[in-house]
């Protein structure tokens, strides 16, 4: 069925005689209003931006950054053998290897990464996603989710959904293709936010979102972004949950983990479906579940952050 929709959809397209830099091109005139949000224009193109304020709490962070100063495992060459030796002799800071001549240099590295707040490279050496999370403020981390017309980059994405939080109040965006000609306005515009938020955390956005997206970033505006650290929750779950889950699916670890059930929740793989039939009709009622699903998958990431930090 979606193949089909994406015929009759090129077809319109090449009746029309103009193409857009996009993937597919011009669709049909773009008159989708929802109950909620508005048309923002941000240079690019038009966009559709939804808010909502849902009643979810930034979890508090149980790491401890200064726990970083305390891993001398963080030192290159340093392994839990000479670990244990170092701190019998009375070391047991990274600080306090700045005295000593074989580990004076990559100690260091590891303590201009953690001033610099360099998550990439003290994670490279090891370092918990947690302790590194508490380099950060809460205000400074974004929760975010993708919805996309296929899994390859070279395929559109139409909704990018944020969550962030400014002086504890949560702010839920999403940034809505009505077309593909509007897919560059919301791109540019999540962007503002992913850029200036260093932390981000997803589902498997590691080795999705963060990617695909930073594809279509590339095709329309020839950059990327990368956060200073991504927590992929994702990577967790199968760390503590593998063989005791019958998946890792975000909505199966709601259910057991956070006791939450979804009711009349659409299914991921018609995702594109329904947008390609939204494309052409511009009926609002055919997103309704997409949205309502991204959203459900915004919050949830905020409630499972709080949970996985305690195991």
């Amino acid at each position: 069925m979606a193949s089909n929709l994406a015929k009759r959809l090129r077809s319109h397209q090449e009746a029309g005689g103009v193409r857009a830099r996009s993937t597919w091109g011009h669709g049909p005139r773009l008159t989708a209003q929802f109950s909620r949000g508005s048309v923002n224009h941000n240079g690019h193109s038009t966009y559709y931006l939804l808010e909502e304020s849902p009643p979810v709490e930034f979890p508090p962070l149980l790491g401890d950054a200064n726990r970083l100063r305390r891993q001398l495992q963080l030192v290159r060459g340093i392994g839990p053998k000479t670990a244990q030796r170092l701190e019998a002799e009375g070391i047991v800071w990274v600080d306090g290897l700045l005295e000593t001549k074989r580990f004076q240099t990559e100690a260091k590295h590891v303590l201009r990464a953690i001033e610099a707040r360099d998550a990439w490279e003290l994670a490279r050496r090891g370092a918990s996603d947690w302790d590194l999370a508490r380099l950060y403020e809460p205000e400074e981390f974004v929760f975010f989710d993708l919805e996309t017309t296929g899994l390859c980059s070279t395929q559109p994405l139409f909704l990018v959904g944020l969550m962030y939080f400014e002086q504890g109040k949560p702010h839920l965006k999403q940034f809505l293709a009505r077309g593909f000609e509007e897919e560059i306005g919301a791109l540019d515009a999540a962007a503002d936010i992913l850029g200036n938020r260093p932390v981000w955390v997803s589902y498997n956005g590691r080795a999705f979102d963060q990617p695909f997206l930073n594809g279509r970033l590339r095709y329309y505006l020839g950059n990327e972004l990368r956060p200073g650290l991504h927590i992929d929750l994702l990577r967790h779950v199968r760390q503590h949950y593998t063989g005791l889950l019958p998946d890792c699916r975000l909505t199966t670890v709601e259910r057991y983990l956070l006791d939450t059930y979804r009711v009349g929740d659409i299914p991921g793989y018609m995702i594109p479906q329904v947008y390609y039939e939204f494309v052409m009709d511009q009926e609002p009622a055919l997103l309704e579940m997409v949205l309502l699903h991204n959203s459900r998958d915004l919050q949830t990431l905020v409630r499972l952050l709080g949970l996985l930090q305690t195991l």
